[in-house]
């Protein structure tokens, strides 16, 4: 039990890491329902609603941190807007190995804004995340006619890790302040990110179906799953111990949730393959770790 409460922040994102990778089969058949834009906002408001009890605290925040949250936020509404596009049209499986480029630009993003030093283990480490990056792109085949691996969605897929990556270092630096809690951080999150899609919706005129809230379970599945990952992800970054390199690694337990989904759920092929890939990744990622 010590051991378990001792390293309770470890075991709090391999449970972020893999309610993600459940979420993300998720986005993909919540989506042969509704369209990515009903998705997206209804995902948005049945979250916010979860969290909305947390209101009379969230306004006792420092005013100074609104506008990172606000930052913050912006971040992943991109980063949502590209992921969602990218596994509406690519297998599951490969959406999830692609996903783990964000090590990448989590190494890139700790030289250059958290000042960590680049050690010859952390270059090998990334030189090898790459090299399986780019042998899981050579294998394109699937098994379902309406996936299409091409470069724009690929690309959308490692815009979404990019983007994702700023809010992840972000989190931490909110958190480890220890002037918000990780209840303060979701609220104003959820707010924030609900009035962006409200904003985009007036501003493109995308027409919703309000039904489509009740009609696609797989959309409040969704909402559920994301609040339950995110409070524990905020609140592992609100323990002092916590690493935000070891946090990354463990994140990324998601993609072997994705590659076994996309072989049951939706009988997807090169699985092994994939399989191969995303270990020969974690292992770039391990040695990385080592330094």
């Amino acid at each position: 039990m010590d051991m378990i409460t001792s390293h309770l922040w470890v075991w709090l994102v391999l449970l972020y890491g893999l309610l993600r990778g459940t979420r993300d089969m998720i986005k993909k058949k919540a989506m042969e329902f509704s369209s990515v834009f009903e998705v997206l906002f209804f995902y948005t408001l049945l979250s916010f609603v979860m969290v909305v009890y947390e209101a009379p605290s969230a306004f006792a925040v420092p005013p100074k941190y609104i506008g990172l949250i606000t930052i913050k936020s912006l971040m992943v509404f991109i980063a949502w807007f590209c992921s969602f596009m990218a596994i509406k049209r690519l297998p599951v499986s490969f959406y999830g190995v692609l996903e783990l480029s964000s090590v990448v630009f989590s190494t890139i993003m700790g030289v250059l804004v958290v000042g960590e030093h680049l050690t010859i283990f952390r270059v090998i480490g990334t030189c090898i995340v790459m090299l399986g990056l780019f042998l899981v792109n050579l294998r394109k085949q699937t098994a379902n006619p309406n996936n299409q691996i091409t470069a724009k969605y690929v690309t959308l897929a490692l815009l979404s890790c990019l983007f994702n990556a700023i809010s992840g270092v972000m989190d931490k630096l909110l958190m480890s302040k220890g002037e918000i809690d990780s209840g303060q951080l979701q609220f104003w999150f959820m707010f924030l990110m609900t009035c962006m899609h409200l904003l985009y919706i007036v501003i493109s005129k995308n027409k919703v179906r309000i039904d489509q809230i009740w009609k696609n379970k797989w959309i409040i599945l969704m909402a559920l799953l994301f609040v339950i990952g995110d409070r524990a992800l905020f609140y592992a970054n609100s323990i002092p111990d916590s690493e935000v390199t070891v946090m990354t690694l463990l994140k990324r337990c998601s993609c072997f949730v994705t590659i076994v989904g996309g072989a049951v759920w939706f009988k997807e092929k090169n699985i092994m393959y994939r399989l191969a890939c995303g270990l020969l990744i974690m292992a770039g990622i391990a040695i990385g770790l080592l330094g």
